[in-house]
């Protein structure tokens, strides 16, 4: 069941990225085009001041035009547009003195505060932008003239850049309105989604289950007729054979039942005690040196004593017997395994299994803890195994809520759990 909470939550997290990718860009998109298409209009409206020598042109009835390809002059659609338009305008000479000052038209700025703000801007090294005094927005144009001096010209543009934040205001709480609509429905139905990869799972749990009981009793026969048979003719090839296959067979079976138990438990489920990690990974451990003696390899270990935490050991001792197993299984003939166990943090333990691998660069480890995955995937491979145990030392360690890690360097590969 965790494996099912686990891909509900991936489902329910890539939905939410791909929602908010889509949303970002399309408002993102709008509310720019919405300020580009702001800019232009005062930007034209300005010029437009800026080309009549610092005054509002006059509206002229008939010359407005529009197309497909390009915008009206909007401003000349009504005669009262003139007179809505807020601005100032100075012309200064080489000297920064004034040459004229209209002040008509707005109301925010006194002469002496319209004369700072010209001269300020003509000193500046921009010939065009805006600015914000207090909460008002304006736009400003510095154009040099023919006859020398500059026209400085100052625009009120509080009411379209007020709608345009406005704009992005109202599309930001759409858009994140928009999110949780969207994933309080897709939380309904992610169920629903997932259903059919839920009922396939445990329609191959059931069918691994129930095969693996029902193969037992055949192979149990098997095993003892063979037995028979060595009891009555005496040991030969054949029965070595048989008895072996089956050993192999029932331990297939036996970590294909352990694989869907594990799928099914929960961490609630786990009869956590009191553990001395320590003697655990210890007795791991020595249980392979036999193995790894008999292949003429080396154990090193650096077990430190009294590491105690509270944990599952039938699944811890499983996970320290896998990476035990696979150190022995693929170590260099002649090669290193290595055993280490470290405190980590305060309440946390760290133990890893490193073996000589000369042939492991290169390798996508990416793959090792799939199932049924073999890094050997020659099918007359000397290696025993199925590619299961790695997978279950995934399961069992996240079931312990603990994380697995592979790393290569420098030749050889370790496997860690860390808790």
């Amino acid at each position: 069941m965790d494996m099912i909470h686990r891909l509900r939550r991936k489902f329910l997290l890539l939905a939410f990225i791909a929602v908010v990718i889509i949303l970002a860009g399309a408002l993102g998109l709008i509310n720019g085009i919405t300020y580009m298409k702001m800019r232009s209009e005062v930007n034209t409206l300005l010029t437009a001041i800026v080309q009549n020598d610092g005054i509002m042109p006059s509206h002229q009835p008939g010359t407005s035009t529009e197309s497909w390809l390009s915008d009206p002059e909007w401003y000349n659609d009504t005669p009262e547009f003139a007179h809505q338009t807020r601005y100032f305008s100075v012309i200064l000479d080489e000297n920064d003195k004034i040459r004229r000052l209209n002040l008509s038209n707005i109301s925010a700025f006194n002469e002496l505060q319209a004369l700072e703000i010209a001269r300020s801007l003509a000193d500046s090294t921009q010939t065009q932008g805006l600015f914000k005094n207090k909460r008002a927005s304006y736009c400003f144009s510095v154009t040099p003239r023919t006859e020398g001096g500059k026209l400085i010209v100052v625009m009120d543009c509080t009411r379209d850049v007020g709608a345009v934040e406005a704009f992005m205001r109202y599309s930001l709480r759409f858009g994140l309105a928009c999110i949780l609509l969207y994933m309080l429905i897709l939380g309904l139905l992610s169920n629903y989604a997932i259903r059919p990869f839920v009922e396939n799972l445990a329609s191959q749990k059931r069918f691994i289950t129930n095969a693996g009981h029902e193969l037992k009793t055949p192979i149990a026969i098997i095993s003892a007729n063979a037995e028979a048979l060595e009891l009555i003719s005496g040991k030969s090839q054949w029965t070595d054979n048989i008895l072996f296959q089956v050993k192999r067979v029932t331990r297939l079976i036996n970590e294909l039942i352990m694989l869907a138990k594990l799928g099914e438990k929960k961490e609630q489920e786990l009869k956590k005690e009191p553990v001395d990690i320590s003697r655990t990974f210890q007795e791991a451990v020595q249980a392979f040196a036999p193995v790894v003696q008999s292949e003429k390899k080396q154990l090193v270990t650096e077990i430190p004593e009294g590491i105690v935490r509270e944990t599952d050991p039938k699944y811890l001792y499983e996970i320290f017997n896998i990476l035990m197993d696979n150190a022995a299984k693929y170590c260099d003939e002649g090669g290193t395994i290595r055993a280490f166990l470290e405190t980590h943090g305060r309440h946390g333990f760290r133990a890893s299994v490193a073996n000589d691998y000369k042939n492991g660069a290169g390798v996508d480890y990416t793959h090792f803890f799939e199932r049924f995955y073999r890094g050997d995937e020659s099918h007359n491979s000397q290696k025993a195994g199925y590619g299961i145990g790695l997978s279950m030392a995934e399961e069992a360690t996240h079931l312990l809520g603990g994380k697995i890690q592979v790393e290569y360097k420098e030749g050889v590969i370790t496997f860690g759990v860390t808790f």
